[in-house]
């Protein structure tokens, strides 16, 4: 077993799709970073601070798993393509905006190639790869995804000193080009899995229920919003119901009722983007109003969780394919005990960048030693220790990053706040390989479109859900026309505090669900 090895084809599959998979992280980051200054530089209301996140959000999720089975009928390599390239050509195109119509359609059209590009990006891996070396070909691609969430917020902030908020998204065209040109000969030609007729009447349900469900919660609690979210609702309960009757059905439900791991391991899947993804915004904000932190302040801090998923990934799907290397152990401690000396010798914190950027290192290693500890013990007492394992730990040592956060208040908590990065990298770096592998073992081939477009859309879903219900917890508490002050920084501890209380009940119920799925393959 421990001389498997990926080949050379194997190899350039996933170091293509690492490529395509920088983009979209790297794009939701920047935008955190850019979006003050494009906002400030075209004059723009902040009302459309939201609709240029949420448009993005909105467009990837109603489209993915239609794309995602469409594929299937026609060419996982033809979408993967096609969604690269409208990927660069949104960026390219909001690069040159000049008013914000034109901003809003070009993330629209990135929303639409992030569908096309995920959709099917994790099914080429898994047909390109045997199921024996999955973990380690979908932790390169996912490498890709944390590469982009480590660059995004440092590089936007430089870009957009330097040369402006415009370079941010220009940069990313010959990226997209690059992963593109590369796809062409390296990805191998695929063949339709699906030959029966396209269910077109649960893609409109899907579709219009997704949007109508989807609008409606990100502009609550209007009233008119209830209605479109509840008339999204029913559309949504009325698509369920027709696709179990439906000779092709999108979503199979069969699959979702009988199909243990696919249906909890998904679900997982959502409720840890839930849990986590609206804490990037709320901590930049937090370390903003409350601690006073520059830009390049708040990058440096953030650049811990990135620094250590880049890290770490692969590590955690050796862990899954059972080929971590026997000696791990006694390497993790070094570096723990070596990152943990580096961090008490640096001394007391300080926001000096320079600091920053040696206390991130420090911590990083620090970090990457502590989570080989963690799969090496679990890799060695636990004799093929199945998915589960690594799902749920990812899941708890996150939850332990929400307690930490927990402890921070209006005095500045530099290492906490440090530390807090490094448990969410080593959590999810742990989390995401297993699970998102785990999914795709527990189907057929047949299915890996679906099976890949459902996964990305659970992804995309919880962002779209946990920016929603920071939306309107701010909303709620501080108030839609509020400025950030001094005089509030009191009460944004009160709903960040009850923000990150939430999301650790909603990651206990996600390891709940990862320990009890069936991670049989199917």
């Amino acid at each position: 077993m421990e001389s498997l090895r990926l080949n050379r084809q194997q190899y350039l599959v996933a170091i293509t799709v690492a490529i395509a998979c920088f983009l979209p992280p790297f794009i939701g980051e920047a935008t955190n970073i850019a979006l003050p200054s494009l906002i400030a530089d075209l004059q723009l209301p902040m009302g459309m601070f939201g609709w240029i996140l949420t448009i993005y959000l909105l467009t990837s999720t109603i489209f993915l798993i239609p794309a995602a089975r469409y594929a299937d009928k026609i060419s996982k390599k033809l979408f993967f393509t096609i969604g690269v390239l409208l990927l660069g050509i949104g960026s390219l195109g909001i690069g040159l905006s000049t008013t914000g119509e034109m901003v809003l359609l070009m993330r629209a059209i990135e929303g639409v190639g992030n569908a096309l590009m995920f959709g099917t990006a994790i099914a080429l891996v898994t047909s390109a790869v045997k199921v024996e070396l999955r973990g380690t070909a979908i932790g390169i691609a996912m490498t890709g995804v944390f590469l982009g969430q480590l660059a995004g917020p440092l590089l936007a902030g430089a870009l957009t000193d330097v040369w402006g908020w415009q370079m941010v998204y220009l940069i990313l065209v010959p990226i997209a080009l690059l992963s593109f040109i590369l796809a062409v000969p390296f990805i191998p030609r695929d063949k339709p899995t699906d030959t029966k007729p396209y269910d077109w009447t649960g893609a409109v349900l899907f579709t219009v229920g997704m949007t109508l469900g989807l609008y409606g919660f990100s502009k609550m609690p209007d009233a008119l919003a209830l209605v479109l979210l509840i008339a999204g609702l029913i559309l949504l309960g009325l698509f369920f119901r027709y696709e179990k009757t439906a000779a092709n059905p999108l979503i199979p439900v069969r699959l979702i009722l009988e199909n243990r791991g696919f249906t909890f391991n998904n679900s997982a899947n959502l409720l840890y983007y839930v849990a986590i993804y609206a804490m990037g915004s709320l901590v930049s904000m937090y370390m903003t109003h409350a601690w006073g932190f520059s830009a390049l302040d708040r990058a440096l801090v953030v650049t811990t969780q990135g620094l250590v998923l880049v890290l770490f990934t692969i590590v955690a799907g050796k862990f899954y394919d059972h080929l971590l290397p026997k000696w791990l152990l006694f390497p993790g401690i070094v570096l723990a005990v070596v990152g943990g000396a580096a961090a008490f010798l640096l001394g007391a914190p300080s926001a000096d960048p320079s600091w920053l950027a040696m206390a991130v290192v420090a911590a990083s290693v620090a970090a990457f030693g502590c989570g080989s500890i963690v799969l090496a013990i679990i890799d060695r007492f636990v004799a093929n220790a199945p998915p589960k394992y690594a799902t749920t730990t990812g899941l708890a040592i996150i939850a332990l990053g929400m307690v930490l956060l927990l402890t921070c208040g209006s005095e500045q908590a530099i290492w906490t706040m440090i530390a807090v990065q490094g448990l969410f990298g080593v959590g999810i770096a742990i989390f995401v390989t297993p699970n998102s592998t785990a999914i795709m073992n527990s189907v057929t081939e047949q299915e890996y479109g679906m099976a890949s477009g459902t996964l990305s859309t659970t992804r995309m879903l919880g962002m779209a859900i946990s920016i929603g219900m920071m939306t309107v917890l701010t909303n709620l508490v501080l108030g839609a026309g509020t400025k950030m002050s001094v005089d509030y920084v009191d009460v944004f501890l009160v709903m960040m505090h009850a923000t990150v209380i939430a999301a650790i009940i909603v990651l206990v119920v996600g390891m709940i669900l990862s320990w009890t799925a069936d991670t049989k393959s199917a």
